[in-house]
């Protein structure tokens, strides 16, 4: 319940005590404000060798500055606040810049900012012990000593808000330049660029072993939140602690050097190098970045390595014997789909491909097209009078599955793959790692989970 006899508790402080200006003030005032600057003047030296002993006593990050240095910050602070008390002003964005110079170049010495904030504590305590003494041989009245008081501690607590303020400036800038270091390391290391001795001489500076093996994954990255989704997604896949893992983005890829292989992808295509030493990853690194390229095209999913593609790299070779090779066979049906009245020239091309991917198991083609077994084969036969290429003989089956896949593969363009990796996490079951996930994403020979929109769907 609120109470209305609550008191704000603003009002429990003592009223502060503002600077009068300098023109309301009467003339034994002005005089002993004048008189107290003169004599401040005069104590500079010596209250500098004052502060510097007690400096040495009670502030144990100083032992990093010499004394000279000391006592010029001492002189350079209460001359500061000797020249604001002459104009009788508060310390003005003049005083404020100096203090932020003054934090930047102590820090730069290794001298921390909580040093540097409980240093002027003391100074602004030892500079206002000083102006009580001399108020008393100056007959300073009472009320415009207080008022000096006041704002003097005023700003020392503004002090403290501008050495946080660099604190926090240099803690992000620290952050940046660290999170730049890690990059440029792994970059060198997955470009090939880095020498072997720095490999072996840094690694340890980013928390990594250069005697023991690691692996590289790569994954589509298009967008500042699909890297971070991606990011996460490799985490969880490797199930290991975000230090041990070395990000790397590399265009709308994200690199990683992890310690251990995924345990599943977390993402619509995960790709996998050899695992090696860090001098051989940038080798491991091209690998997956060919197996990623060529499992988007061909929409495959889950994990896939190098390894598990087959020929299928081969096939998105550009190569000019090729195009006339594909002008060769493909040209009918590419021409208004002349591959017959009933069935266009693009159904031949897609039973065929899925018969020969079926290793010539007319029935089984049929089950993933939903036809007849005889359709199958008609439609083969139809594609061998409409190419020339009868699958039944070595060289011409060997050229069908290529020019298939390739026509397959340049359809694509990888377009798809980008906008599965947008759309964020990918659920898989425990065994969609290593060959059979590649394999399982184009055969359909087991289920496996893939988001499709908002839905979460089998593949089968």
């Amino acid at each position: 319940m609120h109470d209305d006899t609550e008191v704000d508790s603003a009002e429990l402080w003592p009223r502060r005590r503002r600077m009068p200006e300098l023109t309301t003030l009467d003339e034994p005032s002005l005089a002993a404000l004048m008189a107290a600057v003169g004599r401040l003047r005069e104590s500079v030296d010596s209250w500098s060798e004052r502060f510097l002993a007690l400096a040495r006593q009670f502030i144990p990050g100083y032992e990093l500055l010499t004394d000279d240095e000391i006592r010029a910050s001492a002189r350079s602070f209460l001359e500061g606040e000797i020249n604001e008390l002459a104009s009788f002003r508060i310390p003005d964005a003049a005083l404020r810049e100096q203090l932020q110079v003054l934090a930047l170049r102590r820090v730069a010495q290794g001298v921390s900012i909580d040093t540097l904030s409980l240093s002027y504590r003391l100074g602004s305590r030892e500079m206002l012990a000083l102006v009580d003494e001399i108020a008393v041989e100056v007959n300073m009245p009472k009320d415009l000593l207080l008022a000096i008081h006041d704002s003097s501690w005023e700003f020392a607590n503004e002090a403290s808000t501008v050495f946080a303020r660099v604190q926090r400036e240099i803690t992000v800038e620290r952050a940046r330049f660290d999170a730049e270091r890690r990059a440029a390391f792994g970059r060198g290391i997955l470009s090939g660029t880095l020498p072997v001795d720095d490999i072996i001489r840094d690694a340890g500076l980013f928390g990594l072993d250069a005697r023991r093996d690691y692996v590289v994954l790569v994954a589509r990255a298009t967008s500042t939140a699909s890297t971070e989704a991606v990011r996460r997604a490799m985490t969880a896949a490797t199930r290991t602690a975000p230090d041990r893992l070395l990000f790397v983005k590399i265009g709308d890829q994200l690199g990683c050097i992890a310690p251990t292989a995924p345990v599943a992808a977390g993402v619509a295509v995960l790709a996998v190098g050899t695992a090696g030493p860090l001098e051989s990853l940038h080798t491991a690194f091209e690998e997956a970045v060919l197996a990623l390229e060529t499992a988007e095209r061909f929409e495959l999913h889950g994990t896939v390595r190098l390894d598990d593609l087959g020929a299928r790299p081969l096939v998105l070779a550009e190569s000019r014997a090729a195009g006339l090779l594909e002008t060769r066979h493909f040209g009918v049906l590419d021409a208004d789909e002349r591959g017959g009245p009933e069935h266009g020239g693009s159904e031949l091309e897609e039973t065929t491909r899925v018969y020969l991917e079926c290793d010539q198991q007319a029935h089984e083609a049929a089950r993933r097209l939903t036809v007849h077994p005889n359709t199958v084969r008609y439609r083969v036969n139809r594609f061998r009078e409409v190419t020339g290429l009868d699958v039944r003989r070595t060289e011409d089956l060997v050229a069908a599955w290529w020019l298939l896949n390739r026509r397959r593969g340049l359809r694509r363009g990888g377009a798809g793959a980008e906008s599965r990796v947008d759309d964020g996490l990918v659920v898989h079951s425990p065994d969609t790692g290593g060959a059979g996930a590649a394999d399982r994403g184009d055969t359909g020979t087991s289920s496996e989970p893939v988001v499709h929109g908002a839905g979460l769907e089998y593949v089968s």
